[in-house]
């Protein structure tokens, strides 16, 4: 995905964004040197920095901007769908305006995120824009020392507007999927700082690494197929809710998280104003009730389903086939990885997933997972009684912006259209000579954030 994980780590080094998102959820000037968002959230104006130029010289102007955005639009990536229903405007050479039908409260977020990208407009046409990127970011791409699908190699851009904000001359990016490797590639030195896991934060810790801990995921469940078009099953409530009551928790945490975090049911984090804390035990670990939820929903015999067995979250897959294994339902997994797996996953070919979705402010939760044309809503599902409330959202304020929000999830949970099951601890390891900064719902720190240890 363009905009979560470690990869955004990677276009960060060669691409600008025209704002700038602070380690506590802020938004801030960044190539926009200042930015007007509209009372009623459908306009974004944003005045960009004279004198910038992308590492082939061409100017950073608005005409780039717009031209990015709709590479962005048109391109197919998983963060498209976020720019749909904006309509891009150069009202001068350094005046951008981003304009919606409907209220979307998070305009300028996505201006800090791979959709805020900015792209020299030549390379954007180019055929091998994927292997030579151009940017006007910090760093530029090291060909010569690059690996596609293995290492990247970055060189400082000389010519980079706000070169102290980045402190090193070179950055390399080492692809490891498999934690064991970068584990010993963190305690042999090979590498400065990368993701770890419950499963290897201790060890990590024990060599000296330094780890970064905070929360930022929910895990569990995608029911992805709540319609039933694929697996009629899941289109009854009942049934939904048998498969949030059949999975213990509590065990979960402790057997695949090490009881790093907290037991949940929601998709939003526990300091979400979204968040329902008298209803995180709705659905208490019951085998009977489940079982006999599925008896009044006329599946007692079960059903068929297919899951992912997604390269790096695969190691649920044993619980689940087991716990839905005691409600009949059979599963079987289907291989995925490459790096088309994250597109093939938000394709809408899976009725059922397990994922670690990141999490950040309510409203930040319901775009991208709820609304017609979320990203994380993968059959862009709606719901007639779930639609005034999303409306809602994009223009609520305060405590009004509260109560909608948590309307929502008590609809989500009562709905079940998602089985979450934790909140667990997100770990980032760093070694002795490097600092770095969380990110408020990033799992990886964001390169601004990249210093040397004192």
């Amino acid at each position: 995905m363009q905009s979560g994980g470690d990869v955004v780590q990677v276009w960060q080094a060669v691409f600008d964004t025209l704002l700038k998102y602070d380690p506590d959820g802020s938004i801030a000037p960044n190539v926009a040197e200042s930015f007007d968002f509209s009372s009623d959230h459908t306009k974004l104006t944003m005045k960009i920095r004279s004198g910038l130029k992308f590492t082939d010289g061409a100017t950073v102007d608005a005409a780039a901007a717009k031209a990015s955005m709709e590479h962005m639009k048109t391109g197919g990536g998983s963060d498209a769908s976020r720019l749909a229903d904006v309509t891009v405007t150069v009202a001068d050479a350094l005046t951008l305006v981003l304009t919606t039908p409907n209220p979307n409260g998070l305009l300028p977020t996505f201006m800090c995120l791979a959709t805020g990208i900015v792209a020299s407009p030549a390379s954007l046409e180019a055929s091998d824009r994927d292997q030579k990127p151009v940017g006007s970011g910090p760093y530029k791409l090291d060909a010569a020392a690059t690996t596609t699908g293995a290492t990247y190699s970055f060189v400082r851009n000389p010519d980079y507007w706000n070169k102290d904000a980045f402190p090193y001359e070179k950055v390399v990016f080492k692809s490891m999927v498999d934690s064991t490797a970068r584990v010993s590639a963190l305690k042999s030195g090979q590498i400065n700082a990368g993701l770890a896991t419950t499963q290897t934060a201790q060890e990590l810790k024990s060599s000296g690494a330094t780890l970064i801990e905070h929360s930022v995921n929910w895990a569990g469940l995608f029911i992805a197929d709540r319609a039933g078009k694929v697996v009629p099953a899941l289109g009854e409530v009942k049934v939904r809710q048998a498969m949030n009551m059949v999975f213990d928790r509590e065990g979960i945490l402790k057997a695949l998280f090490q009881g790093q975090g907290t037991v949940t049911n929601q998709i939003f984090n526990d300091k979400s104003d979204a968040f329902l804390p008298e209803m995180v035990d709705f659905y208490a670990y019951d085998v009977d009730k489940a079982k006999s939820l599925m008896v009044e929903a006329g599946y007692e015999n079960g059903f068929d389903l297919t899951i992912p067995a997604f390269t790096g979250l695969d190691f649920a897959n044993p619980i689940i086939t087991q716990q839905l294994g005691l409600l009949n339902i059979r599963v079987t997994q289907a291989k995925l990885s490459g790096p088309q797996a994250i597109f093939e996953l938000l394709s809408g070919k899976y009725p059922v997933f397990f994922f670690t979705l990141e999490s950040r402010a309510a409203l930040w939760d319901i775009v991208q997972a709820l609304t017609p044309t979320a990203i994380w809503n993968v059959n862009k599902d709606e719901e007639a009684a779930l639609t005034p409330l999303l409306a809602k959202a994009q223009l609520a304020e305060g405590e009004e912006a509260k109560t909608n929000a948590q309307a929502i999830n008590k609809f989500l949970i009562e709905q079940a259209w998602f089985s979450p099951w934790v909140l667990p601890t997100n770990f980032y390891a760093v070694d002795k000579k490097t600092s770095s900064t969380p990110v408020l719902g990033a799992s990886a720190p964001y390169m601004y954030t990249f210093k040397p240890s004192k």
